[in-house]
């Protein structure tokens, strides 16, 4: 019996096990969404019978929010994306010679691929670049508090992710493959002059900020996420509470009804997320005025405006099963204790994870959107792990108590 199938027989129980892994994974989210589905779809039949004009009836805004042209949250600009040929590609064109193949590099390099990325600055180019990635329902205007509050000594940049705010968006689902998106991210801090940046993700903004990581920690000097776990935490779900809080990703992984439901009544969900005493932001003196709310539902109210941000969850949890690696950079973890949408307890698994330094710090009081519910307390905590000033083990105020920080080194 040869070598080779000796190790394929050695590796039979192994890939039995993946395979039943993943068989597992997926029975359980859309075991979730089918749950979900059937819970949303009977609420929205309550709805109809009482008031069948209200819930079916939504309206597309026709201008752009005074909140999103505000000149001294900074600087307007687009990003063109850039063509990329895979391999394969690159070896059929041998048979046109040498030449071409050089020239097919050089344009996979260089060239527009059509795509255009807005994205505010605020700060000198010429200091380090903080790089800021919203969530949903989110848009660069989440970040308006640390645009400006660190602007003073990083060159910031909150970018409209592709498929979102003033971004194009690509109608296909493979369009957002996390290949894709590290790409998005890699060619902004090509095109705004720099190698590396302080890469800040909330939400799956975080999701996003850890793949990259993950992929080109030589991009990555220091990297802070915001209630959002590391992929593999989404493997764990040790708790049925964990697995329910979850339901709305799992949701969001069939076609069409999400969208249909997040329309409904004038996008009310949407308004709930952010805004309802449940899951909204919770201190009184940040909660979002109308017209902010409207800086986030303008570009979400337009046709298709929905199905881009879901194609996020959809490709985002898709690969979450592969995502294992350990995170090399110093890391900055911030959960907001009262989120409604992630429990707490998921933060906990980025711990076997990290190669490196990493600080949990978690803020009572806060809900899901902790960067524009307690901006003051975000920021200091940002500027403290910026500076290298955090200890082992301290206590971090808030305007609703005290909450711990804890730090985890790796030897």
């Amino acid at each position: 019996m040869s070598n080779s199938v000796i190790v394929d027989l050695l590796l039979v129980p192994t890939r039995l096990c993946l395979w039943f892994q993943s068989v597992l994974y997926w029975f359980l989210v859309y075991g979730t969404a089918g749950l979900t589905a059937g819970l949303v779809l009977t609420r929205i039949a309550w709805r109809a019978l009482k008031d069948p004009y209200g819930t079916f009836h939504w309206t597309v805004r026709k201008k752009q929010p005074a909140c999103l042209r505000d000149p001294t949250l900074g600087k307007h600009g687009y990003l063109w994306g850039r063509v990329r040929i895979d391999r394969s590609e690159r070896e059929n064109t041998a048979i046109i010679g040498i030449t071409f193949a050089i020239f097919t590099f050089y344009c996979s390099q260089q060239l527009s691929s059509g795509l255009r990325f807005h994205y505010v600055t605020k700060g000198d180019s010429r200091n380090p670049l903080m790089l800021f990635l919203h969530g949903f329902p989110e848009n660069w205007y989440s970040w308006r508090y640390q645009l400006c509050g660190f602007s003073g000594q990083y060159h910031t940049v909150a970018m409209d992710l592709r498929g979102c705010g003033d971004s194009d968006a690509p109608s296909q689902l493979e369009d957002y493959s996390l290949e894709k998106l590290c790409h998005d991210i890699r060619d902004a801090i090509d095109e705004l002059g720099h190698t590396s940046c302080v890469l800040v993700g909330h939400d799956w903004g975080g999701m996003l900020a850890w793949h990259f990581t993950l992929e080109r920690p030589d991009m990555v000097q220091r990297l802070v996420i915001m209630n959002a776990p590391h992929p593999a935490s989404w493997l764990v779900l040790r708790r049925p509470s964990e697995l329910l809080r979850c339901g709305h990703a799992c949701f969001f992984q069939l076609p069409a009804l999400p969208e249909f439901t997040l329309s409904l009544e004038d996008f009310k969900l949407v308004r709930s997320l952010l805004c309802g005493g449940r899951g909204g932001i919770r201190n009184r003196a940040r909660r979002l005025t109308e017209a902010q709310l409207e800086g986030y539902l303008y570009r979400l109210s337009q046709p298709g405006g929905l199905t881009a941000p879901l194609n996020y969850y959809r490709s985002l949890l898709s690969n979450a099963l592969y995502k294992h690696q350990e995170v090399e950079v110093p890391c900055l973890l911030i959960w907001g204790e009262a989120d409604s949408i992630l429990v707490e307890g998921m933060s906990g698994g980025t711990r076997p994870y990290a190669r490196g330094s990493v600080t949990l710090h978690t803020i009572p009081g806060c809900s899901h959107w902790v960067q524009q519910d307690q901006p003051e307390t975000v920021n200091q905590l940002l500027w403290e792990f910026l500076l290298d000033r955090e200890k082992d083990v301290e206590r971090c105020s808030s305007r609703r108590g005290a909450g711990w920080a804890i730090k985890w080194t790796r030897e």
